[in-house]
């Protein structure tokens, strides 16, 4: 068995689609990368360092197929929504 093939394994044993299996498995992964990394990183880099550990992750589950590319896309895009959205408040006093 690959790596590629564990969610079609996992949808066909518990009878749901390949995209819930994917999900399941992929938050499965970048819970069990970000929870140690959380814990491990306490501190003034640990937003940084977990933002990059978070992107990494999902861009390894893309490279394997657990994750659909467009949902890397959505995350990059929240992000720089929110980094927008920070610097526009620190421009104008708010």
């Amino acid at each position: 068995m690959s790596l590629e093939s564990i969610p079609t394994w996992f949808s066909d044993t518990l009878v749901i689609t390949l995209e819930a299996a994917q999900a399941i498995l992929s938050i499965v992964v970048i819970l069990a990368v970000l929870l140690p990394t959380l814990y491990l990183s306490r501190g003034s880099g640990s937003f940084t360092l977990t933002l990059v550990m978070f992107f990494l992750t999902e861009a390894m589950l893309v490279g394997i197929g657990w994750l659909p590319f467009w949902l890397l896309i959505a995350t990059v895009a929240v992000l720089a929504l929110a980094v927008a959205t920070l610097g526009t408040g620190a421009v104008t006093g708010e």
